[in-house]
């Protein structure tokens, strides 16, 4: 009985050092442009299933791209990265699954967006990034969208209205993201969890203050509420 426990005990340690590591890879990403989701899995019974959805919030671009990796656990990536640009107050929905699903596939969900790779077991982590090489600048180039000092109140202030009227930032962090990896037997599994969208994001670098843009009225940016994920198929 004793040698049980010590071994019971000897796999715990082992589990809990494998889930450090794995974390730490995972999280080894900026939060301020990018997001993560430290869990995926794909084999010849499960799949992962992920909503993007764009709030329409104020500060948000009408069209924000990003890029997904399903990155394995062994650091390569499974199938191949997909790109893809998000209108306002619409959700993409994305899949991870294996190639020749006969149900989950490009063929009976044309609107989706698929990596498809091996039915062997895979594993690993989620990470998005923007497709804007700037996500903290603001959809005109104006310096104010990276929270610059201005020195033209006017050209600050168009800036400003432009994020008012529906321009904004093409920053991921953003987007609502919704996650859930689904067990095809029994039609269960878990939900997913995202660091650094929208509910767990931190602020850009700077701060805005009327000192930044003297003689500038600011918007008033929605902080919003979480946003439901729509329920995989």
């Amino acid at each position: 009985m004793k040698t049980k426990l010590i071994q019971r005990a000897s796999n715990l340690v082992a589990i809990l050092a494998f889930l450090a590591i794995f974390a730490g890879k995972a999280f080894a990403v900026d939060n301020d442009s990018r997001v993560v989701s430290p869990y995926w899995q794909s084999d010849s019974g499960s799949y992962t299933f992920i909503a993007v959805t764009h709030t329409s919030l104020s500060g948000m671009a009408s069209q924000i791209g990003v890029t997904i990796n399903a990155i394995q656990n062994d650091e390569t990536t499974f199938g191949s990265a997909v790109s893809f640009t998000i209108q306002g107050g619409s959700t993409q929905r994305v899949f991870i699954t294996r190639s020749g699903h006969s149900t989950i596939n490009p063929t009976t969900i044309p609107t989706a967006t698929f990596i498809q790779g091996t039915t062997d077991f895979k594993h690993g982590h989620i990470r998005v990034d923007p497709v804007s090489s700037h996500p903290n600048f603001s959809v005109t180039g104006n310096k104010y969208g990276k929270f610059s000092r201005c020195t033209d109140v006017s050209n600050c202030q168009s800036s400003l209205n432009n994020v008012r009227n529906g321009g904004g930032f093409r920053d991921a962090t953003m987007l609502s993201y919704w996650g859930a990896v689904v067990i095809e037997q029994n039609t269960t599994g878990f939900a997913m969890e995202f660091i650094g969208d929208m509910q767990d994001s931190s602020p850009a670098s700077g701060a805005i203050s009327t000192g930044d843009c003297p003689g500038c009225t600011f918007p008033t940016f929605d902080v919003g509420v979480p946003h439901p994920g729509p329920a995989a198929p």
